[in-house]
């Protein structure tokens, strides 16, 4: 992980993030407005690739979190909107999430995301106080970022 990009490299439409940031956000004190998980994909293959026995397949989880870009941080002097990111994490191999602590505030300390092993790619959000994330998945993609005001 490079410092200075927080590992946003290594999600699709990472760049977005820089276009409408001006630089790869670390996202410290931001906070997530929504965490939805979901099996709704499956896959005829095995996690290496290889075909499953006909007519087996297996349940994908995926997990999209809504993040308010500088929630907590100050607001701009000039009175312009901060952003919505929306984040998809496909195909999760492994995860560790206290959602327990999202019941109360949830501030994060910073996002990163690193390279593992077989493509996979480590997301790890660590918070001030609060929800908790890190888990494995096969790709992290940037969906959409949209202004909001508060």
């Amino acid at each position: 992980m490079n410092e200075k990009t927080f590992g946003w490299e290594l999600a699709k439409n990472g760049f977005l993030l820089l276009e409408a940031l001006g630089k790869y956000p670390s996202f410290h004190d931001a906070a997530v407005q929504s965490f939805f998980m979901q099996r709704t994909r499956s896959s005829n293959t095995n996690d290496n690739g290889e075909p499953l026995m006909p007519g087996c397949e297996r349940d994908l989880v995926d997990l999209t979190l809504a993040i308010l870009h500088n929630r907590y941080g100050p607001r701009h002097a000039d009175g312009a909107d901060d952003y919505r990111v929306t984040i998809k994490l496909l195909e999760i191999k492994a995860a560790n999430i206290d959602i327990n602590s999202m019941l109360a505030e949830a501030w994060i300390r910073d996002i990163t995301l690193s390279d593992e092993s077989n493509g996979l790619v480590k997301f790890d959000l660590n918070p001030n106080i609060g929800l908790d994330i890190v888990l494995t998945c096969r790709e992290v993609i940037v969906e959409s970022i949209e202004p909001y005001h508060r």
